[in-house]
């Protein structure tokens, strides 16, 4: 039967225009003039079924009914309404596909995507729809080798065992549903070739453990808390010649050794260690489509993934070789992990780069994504869709995806890109998944609340914190009280004059935990709370600043800059970098470089020269706040028994931090940031304080023993021990 879009059945056939199941049970048909079933038969595979007209209205001139079948219907079969005098009209599944009882009918649980078992190669396809799959592979040349029938199963999966001798040959899926017959890569692909256009017959998993039989361990994560976040662009970090790098813009370049400015000093990796950062967070690497991999362009950050468990080829020395991507990638990882970084994985899972073409909408229509009451898109995301988490098997693709990435990849930290959109209980069985693993892997994310049709209570958002333990937020509130509103160029923070924003400041210090007639929590605990001032998105924080306080001179906005990120860096909670900002990285006042060219993305490591002494102070505060646990608190408790607020001026935030063990050298800490112009004098309540931050110089060793009053120089920090 040749297979037409109900649009073209409606111009033939002018008395029905659609069919559409609703339920398994219920059809809404829209027609020209209503039908009693004397009219209109229902068949499926030559057999007449027996229904019943439930409801019907007029329309205009359009009739809508309810048809209820007798029994439940098959979705692998086709059903149509026959009229002598009408025609035919095929119903199409759409709206049944995202109803919870066809979840509970079809979630599937058992293996997906390509595995090697007894020496062959085993395929796991899930469709509960498709009439039919064909597994066609192709050679090298992209000659088609061998077409194969798929055999469907329980629940909707569709497998096939090939030979081995077809190992490391490409693959796709050839799938014929209402919607017609498409090719598609497997979305559960791991090795891909260039651009994605093929999936690759190769078990990763084992081949990743035969390369690299003796793994780097994890580095060492004590609590949430002790975690220093830097984030980078794999081809920012070293694209620029004076990284020095062999690998510029490559996976193998972000764990290269040795690497040096003009200047002669420390670039890539190497600073990064010198730094004192614990996690190195990488901006996506899923299989992503705006950029050729061959090319290498146009730029992209890649946050428009295509293929979510295939890596992206643009990083790697050569994107032609599928292995090529997965071994460097893998290699990278583990000269992080052997030089004490933990890497952070960017996810990208809540939209797809073009849902007419992706693998998922191909195979199962309409369930992988949202959708408005009025059957529309949902557009959350802004990019034209929003995925479906709480769905049983997009749940599943995610919590396995990650987890491939966890176990097999061996990734220490998963950063959520638009978190608000999936739901809580999906988030939750993933940290429950991850705690199986290991339970030290990070999980945050940013929990907007974005306009999706989920309700409230079910969203992943920061306002549902407190039902999702053990998943970090990132903080804007503490963002925005600090450099002012990033949708808002000119807005000032409280570091850049706004005096106002003080008590968010305050609590952002807290860990966003409350502390009685001090301040109000966000947060249940400090580890929910990641603190920045500074990520790949928006102006970087020396452009805000420029654009909100054009009356100042590059020093001065140096300075409120570096000030900026001390208060993010000693507040309680997790805090959150992003590569450059410690030295002033500017993008030319590009507010969204999503795509922009090297000349403004990447990591001018001359700037890092020019204001080395600034990165030797962040150096140092970071150095500071590793050694001292009374700003790495992972208790609320503990903040509310050991931190208080002393009384200020207005444009002071004073407060002292008592530590919680005796074995710590600083038992009485003293933070005193001044964002005013005028320097405060402080009297301590005895002659025998150290100081170790003051100005411009910050250091672990006193930099003036046994003093009894403190200076606090104008937008600068002061910090006194005894």
């Amino acid at each position: 039967m040749t297979k037409m879009k109900s649009s073209e059945l409606a111009l033939m056939h002018p008395q029905l225009i659609s069919a559409e199941f609703l339920t398994f049970q219920t059809i809404l048909v829209e027609s020209k003039q209503s039908f009693t079933k004397e009219d209109v038969q229902l068949v499926s595979n030559q057999t007449i079924i027996d229904y019943a007209v439930i409801s019907q209205q007029q329309d205009g001139g359009v009739a809508r009914l309810i048809l209820e079948v007798e029994g439940a219907i098959e979705l692998e079969s086709v059903y149509e309404l026959v009229s002598a005098t009408q025609g035919r009209i095929r119903i199409f599944p759409r709206r049944v596909v995202q109803t919870s009882l066809f979840d509970r009918k079809y979630s599937y649980e058992g293996p997906l995507g390509v595995m090697m078992d007894d020496g062959m190669l085993s395929l796991f396809v899930w469709s509960p729809i498709a009439e039919r799959i064909e597994c066609v592979v192709y050679d090298s040349t992209e000659s088609v080798l061998k077409t194969s029938e798929m055999k469907r199963g329980d629940r909707g999966v569709y497998q096939i065992t090939l030979a081995r001798e077809y190992e490391y040959a490409r693959y796709r899926y050839r799938v014929t549903t209402y919607l017609g017959t498409t090719e598609i890569v497997d979305p559960y692909a791991k090795a891909v070739t260039a651009n994605g256009q093929f999936g690759v017959l190769s078990d990763v998993d084992q081949e990743i453990r035969q390369r690299f039989p003796k793994r780097k361990k994890r580095p060492i994560l004590v609590k949430p808390t002790d975690a220093v976040i830097y984030e980078a662009h794999i081809r920012d970090f070293t694209i620029d010649a004076t990284s020095g790098s062999t690998h510029p813009g490559q996976y193998l370049g972000v764990s290269e050794r040795g690497t040096r400015s003009p200047a002669g000093k420390k670039t890539g990796l190497d600073y990064v260690l010198d730094l004192g950062v614990t996690h190195v967070q990488l901006l996506p690497v899923h299989f992503f489509g705006s950029t050729d991999e061959i090319t290498r362009s146009p730029y992209n950050w890649g946050y428009d993934p295509v293929n979510w468990f295939a890596l992206a080829g643009s990083y790697a020395s050569d994107a032609t070789n599928p292995r090529t991507r997965i071994f460097e990638y893998v290699e990278m990882i583990d000269q992080l992990h052997a030089s004490g970084i933990r890497v952070t994985f960017d996810v990208v899972m809540n939209h797809v780069y073009i849902r007419e073409q992706a693998a998922l909408e191909h195979l199962v229509p309409g369930y992988y994504f949202r959708y408005e009451l009025d059957g529309t898109l949902a557009n959350g995301t802004g990019v034209g869709n929003d995925t479906a988490s709480e769905r049983f098997m997009m749940k599943r693709l995610i919590v396995d995806c990650v987890t491939y990435f966890a176990e097999v990849l061996q990734i220490d930290a998963f950063r959520f890109d638009l978190m608000g959109i999936h739901d809580v209980e999906t988030m939750n069985s993933l940290r429950t998944a991850l705690d199986g693993i290991d339970p030290t892997i990070l999980i945050y994310g940013e929990g907007w609340d974005l306009s999706t049709p989920l309700p409230d209570r079910r969203k992943a958002t920061s306002a549902s914190a407190a039902r999702m333990p053990g998943i970090g937020h990132f903080n804007d509130v503490f963002r925005d009280a600090l450099k002012g509103s990033t949708f808002n160029e000119h807005d000032r923070g409280f570091v850049s004059g706004d005096l106002w924003k003080e008590g968010e400041v305050r609590n952002g210090i807290a860990g966003s935990v409350t502390l009685e007639n001090q301040t109000y929590g966000r947060f249940p605990e400090p580890t929910y709370s990641i603190n920045y001032v500074e990520a790949h998105d928006n102006h970087t924080l020396f452009d805000k600043l420029s654009l909100a306080r054009p009356d100042l001179d590059e020093n001065q906005l140096l300075r409120m800059s570096r000030l900026a990120q001390t208060i993010v860096i000693l507040a309680e909670g997790i805090p959150f970098l992003h590569a450059g900002q410690e030295f002033g990285r500017t993008k030319q006042g590009v507010e969204n470089s999503y795509n922009a060219p090297d000349a403004i993305n990447r990591l001018d490591w001359t700037l890092r020269d020019r204001h080395f002494e600034m990165v030797d102070y962040i150096k140092n505060i970071l150095q500071i706040r590793r050694m001292h646990g009374g700003f790495r608190l992972h208790r609320a408790n503990q903040i509310q028994e050991s931190l208080h607020f002393l009384p200020m001026r207005p444009g002071v935030i004073a407060y002292e931090v008592d530590a919680i063990h005796s074995y710590d050298a600083w038992q009485r800490t003293l933070v005193v940031h001044n964002v005013t112009d005028e320097t405060i004098e402080i009297a301590l309540d005895h002659p025998m304080w150290n100081l170790h931050v003051q100005g411009d110089e910050a250091s672990v060793t006193p930099i003036e023993k046994g003093v009894a009053k403190i200076k606090v120089l104008p937008l600068s920090t002061t910090i006194a021990t005894c």
